[in-house]
This record gives C-alpha cells, structure tokens and sequence, in this order.
C-alpha cells in the first residue's frame, strides 16, 4: 500500500513539476507508512513480573541495574524458609532481554520498560515508540522516563526510560515503583488470567444470589457456598491458592487490627480445617508480619485491608493472605474477601499481586 502510494505521488509531481508538492506528499506517506497502528492482542504476562528489553551490548549492565540497585519490596512476602533473615520477595520481579526479542510474543507482556543507556536505543522497541503517542514524561536528574499505554499489546504499559548513567537513583526507583502499581491496577488481569465462559457464569451466580460480583482467574473454580461463604480454589500438587469470601452484619465491621484478625479466625475457624482435623488461625509468630490499613482505597471505595501470614496447627505449613473488608452500607453488611495461598520453595508474587487485582474489580450490584 505504501509502495503504490509513493508511485502515484511520483506521477503527480512529474504531471505538475512541482518540488515542493513533491516533497510535501512524500513527506504525508512516510508518516502514513510509520505511524503506531493500534494493537490488537491483549497482553500476556504473571502480575508482577516487568520485561525490561535494551540494546544487546548492555544486557549484563542492565540486568546489573534491576537486580542490585532496585531495592523494593514487597513487606508481607517474607521467604518462610528464611524467616528468621528477615528476606523477603521484591515488589516486582524484572527480566531483561535483548531488543531482538521484538521478533518475538515479550512485546505482549503487560509491564514493559525499555531502557536506554546513554543514547543507545533499544532496535524496534525504541524506534515504534517514536511514533507511539505518550500519555505522561517527566524529566529527572540524569533521566527521563515517558509512559505509553497500549503500543504492541492491550492492557498494556510501556515505561521509556532514558539513563545518563547506569546507576538508579532513589526517586527514579521510587517513580517507577508508582507508574507500576497504577498501571497493572488500570490493567487488571492480564490476558492469561482472563475470566471465560466459566468464569462469568460464577459471576453470574453469585451476582444473582448476593448482589456483587469480582472479576477472577479461570483457575479457580467454586467449592462451597451457603448464605455466608462463597469459597473458590485451586489445588495443584505443588501450591494451592483459595478465595474465601465471607458475609457478615456491619455490626462486625473490624476498626483494629485485632478485631481484622479475630475476624478472620472466626470464619476461617468454621469452615477451613486441613487434612489433619485442625485450626487455620492468623500467625501469631513475632516473625510474620500483620499489618492493619482501615482506609485504604481500592477501585472506587474505601475500605479496609488485613494483611499477614496464616498458620494450620500442628503442621509447618503457612502463607500469606489477604483479607479486603467491603462495607455495603445499604444492605448493613460486609463482604470480606480473602486470599491465602500456600506455595512452598515458591515465589508467590504473581499469586499475590493477583488477588490485589481481584480486589481491583469487586463491585456491588446496586453501583
């Protein structure tokens, strides 16, 4: 198309022997040629994981930036095994590829960051950003980082970002860390996680019998469910990761951490019992962490959020949780939604940045 257009334009220009219109109309084709044409795959990826892609020369440096000088993380995911160092999982896992990767499907990964070092760009990445439109730039010292959503992939967010030096100062860090936790909020779940049929059949069930609804991934499928418990799971042979969503008076609505926690037991105590016959509970071990936020905003509301570690008695099993509190004032009633998961010698980010996602999309009937 492209090719016959610039021929076309050249019989025009010998018809009218015109430099200027010549150029003008060559110059009209060639944006026509290179503009961003909009995508149309959804993005592929694990919650949590960032595909950071550079020029092939600088892999080891960049992989060098991202490993040893990003340093957030995330102050619930303690690695078990080594509780007693205090290490726990980053807030984000990054992986670093070449720019040849463009040949490949990693240009469909929800979270992106081309970096470029000192000019050298990052091949097609960096030169489809150049006809990409930006949604937000901003100048820091010795970098420049620009946020394009949507270029190779729906639901997707590329970071540009343009180093002087290799070295991440701490409010270029702290930058990122925040374009990423906005973006993968506005992103939701990522194609692969993407509810189906099934999925919106359980949706349709639930909205129907309880008047809300919440978007969740099509491993999950339901397990239980009475007047006061909705419970969906997924069990594998190496981690399982449950929903377990609770109905209650506001009367019960928790303003403590304390009261979060006595909350939590009260259900978990009723109706989660492992293999062994015995109690779920909170940790109480000095070593997890428990951390209580009574006004913390979550899609369109205010809500509060327990987060922690669960223990089953008698056993070394534990993970962590978390347990969102939605107050829906006009039925004078709570639903807490909560997410445990137990997934030894495991990272579990993707598992739990995933249930901050389902959060994300919970909605009452009546909104």
């Amino acid at each position: 198309m492209c090719l016959s257009n610039a021929i076309l334009i050249g019989i025009f220009a010998n018809m009218f022997s015109r430099t200027a219109f010549y150029s003008l109309c060559f110059s009209l084709v060639l944006f026509a040629c290179t503009r961003h044409t909009p995508p149309s795959q959804t993005a592929e990826g694990s919650p949590g994981e960032v595909l950071v892609v550079c020029n092939e020369k600088l892999t080891d440096t960049v992989q060098s930036i991202f490993t040893n000088q990003y340093r957030h993380y995330n102050n619930i995911l303690l690695k078990a095994e080594q509780a007693e160092k205090r290490e726990f999982e980053p807030s984000f896992y990054f992986w670093v590829e070449r720019a040849q990767a463009w040949e490949g499907s990693e240009k469909l990964n929800p979270l992106l960051i081309v970096a470029e070092l000192q000019g050298k760009t990052a091949g097609r990445f960096s030169s489809d950003l150049n006809t990409a439109k930006p949604e937000q730039s901003e100048k820091l010292k010795n970098a420049k980082i620009t946020v394009y959503r949507n270029v190779w992939a729906l639901k997707q967010t590329v970071i540009r970002l343009e180093l002087q030096e290799a070295q991440l100062s701490t409010d270029i860090t702290a930058k990122i860390e925040a374009i990423l936790n906005s973006a993968e909020k506005q992103q939701g779940l990522p194609g692969n996680l993407a509810p189906n049929a099934y999925t919106d059949s359980v949706s349709n069930l639930i909205r129907g019998n309880y008047g809300f609804t919440f978007r969740f991934p099509p491993q999950f499928r339901l397990t239980f469910s009475n007047k006061e418990v909705v419970w969906l799971s997924q069990e594998t042979q190496k981690f399982y990761r449950h929903l377990f969503i609770n109905i209650f008076s506001d009367s019960l609505l928790p303003k403590t951490r304390e009261e979060a926690a006595a909350n939590r037991n009260l259900f978990a105590e009723k109706y989660l019992k492992n293999t062994e016959g015995t109690k779920v509970k909170v940790s109480e071990s000095s070593l997890f962490p428990l951390s209580f936020e009574s006004a913390m905003t979550v899609g369109k509301q205010q809500i509060a959020v327990l987060r922690g570690w669960y223990s089953e008695e008698g056993t070394y099993r534990r993970g962590p949780f978390v347990r969102y509190f939605f107050h829906d004032k006009p039925n004078a009633r709570v639903i807490a939604i909560d997410g445990f998961l137990y997934a030894p010698d495991m990272n579990r980010l993707s598992f739990y940045r995933t249930f901050d996602l389902i959060a994300e999309s919970f909605q009452l009937s009546s909104q």
